[in-house]
């Protein structure tokens, strides 16, 4: 029987998988991922100021309770050791480079998911989100009530229209929030899911899309859920097709859209008519992608993007996009190729040995990051926990 080298100082915690306990470690990593929770609605809630010293104290918790985990109470072979230790260290520096705080935290919480068990953190995440929902609801409604002069809204540049962010940072924030509860309860659920389940979770994003106005929860979430149906009607016959969705749908994006934006350039005015008409549907994603292409080229290991405020380029005046919108753009340009490399080559290698649920959610991951970067916060979205799961799964388990 196959086992990991266990260093004398690591417990024993995976009996208490086996015999359905909570142990040390998967304490550390329910309060890790709790107080990340916490630090993540101190950053978008309207209702909450940001105070720099809570926050920088919750950062440091947020790295310390898992690293203790890693070093203290986990065991490797030796060969997952260096491997998980050089992509740790890549993966640390790009995020201190590029200031991205959010993806190490969550990498740290995956390294640290030994003997953790999925389900746990999934709940969690899904009882925490529909706490930070309700209670934003609640008062946004007072609030509409009582003095509707102090309701603000954002607003889709050149569309004009106003939309309701309900008090979280920004309308594709709520929208992601309640998006992806509605894929961890399907998570949570999924052998009881039937057709009523579906119709109540597109009622409730339908209804709330009439004021946020968020396209892609809705695309995202057709598209979930006709795979969903195809999985429970096609009884296994499906499963190919999912495998092959989930190990390579990431990665033929994160090339595809690192081809468009590098190519814009060189294209000829008929091919750019074709080129802005994708932009168009992705809300000028492709458009900003290019610039910074064409202006700073791509980034290994990350880095800081600064331009001014208003950038002519291409003989357009707009105003520069701080933030890319576009997960594998943000990575090629700004965060660092390396969290794109890395990412599709966990999909590639643990996405067959998958459940079916898994895999839809990974799917989901891969086309949401389309049109918003915030998929790699493991708060808003708990797809990469799943690699947890596999990361440290022996042969023994999985002959089991």
């Amino acid at each position: 029987m196959y086992e990991e080298e266990r260093p004398l100082w690591a417990g024993k915690s995976g009996e208490y998988i086996a015999a359905g306990k909570t142990n040390l470690g998967e304490l550390i990593v329910m309060l890790s991922f709790m107080l990340y929770c916490l630090r993540y609605v101190f950053d978008y809630s309207a209702l909450l100021t940001r105070i720099d010293l809570l926050n920088a104290v919750l950062v440091g918790l947020n790295i310390a309770l898992p690293l203790f985990k890693i070093i203290f109470l986990q065991s490797y072979s030796l060969l997952k050791f260096i491997i998980t230790a050089i992509i740790a260290l890549l993966i640390g520096y790009s995020s201190v480079i590029g200031v991205n705080n959010h993806f190490l935290t969550g990498f740290l919480i995956i390294l640290a998911m030994q003997d953790v068990e999925l389900c746990k953190l999934v709940r969690l995440g899904f009882r925490l989100k529909i706490a930070s929902i309700t209670i934003h609801l609640i008062i946004y409604l007072l609030m509409l009530v009582a003095s509707p002069g102090e309701i603000h809204f954002v607003y889709r540049a050149g569309a004009g229209v106003a939309r309701h962010y309900f008090l979280m940072g920004h309308a594709n924030v709520f929208s992601a929030f309640l998006v992806w509860t509605c894929f961890e309860y399907i998570y949570l659920n999924y052998s009881k899911i039937r057709l009523l389940h579906m119709g109540v979770i597109w009622a409730i994003n339908l209804t709330f899309y009439a004021f946020t106005v968020s396209n892609t929860a809705l695309v995202v979430l057709a598209a979930i859920t006709v795979l969903l149906a195809l999985d429970k009607l096609g009884r296994g016959f499906f499963d190919k097709l999912l495998t092959v969705l989930t190990k390579y749908t990431y990665v033929i994006l994160a090339i595809a859209f690192s081809f468009l934006a590098i190519i814009y350039t060189s294209l000829s005015p008929a091919l750019r008519v074709a080129w802005h008409a994708i932009d168009h549907a992705l809300t000028g994603r492709l458009w900003f992608g290019a610039y910074n292409y064409d202006t700073y080229g791509v980034t290994w290991l990350g880095r800081v993007l600064a331009s001014p405020q208003v950038v002519f380029w291409q003989g357009v005046y707009f105003d520069r996009m701080v933030y890319l919108d576009n997960h594998y753009l943000a990575n090629l340009l700004h965060f660092g190729i390396i969290h794109l490399i890395v990412t599709a080559f966990v999909f590639i290698f643990f996405g067959g040995k998958m459940e079916n649920r898994e895999k839809l959610i990974i799917i989901a991951f891969s086309l949401y990051a389309i049109m918003q970067n915030d998929v790699t916060n493991v708060v808003v979205c708990f797809a990469l926990l799943i690699i947890g799961k596999y990361l440290y799964l022996d042969k023994s388990r999985e002959e089991a």
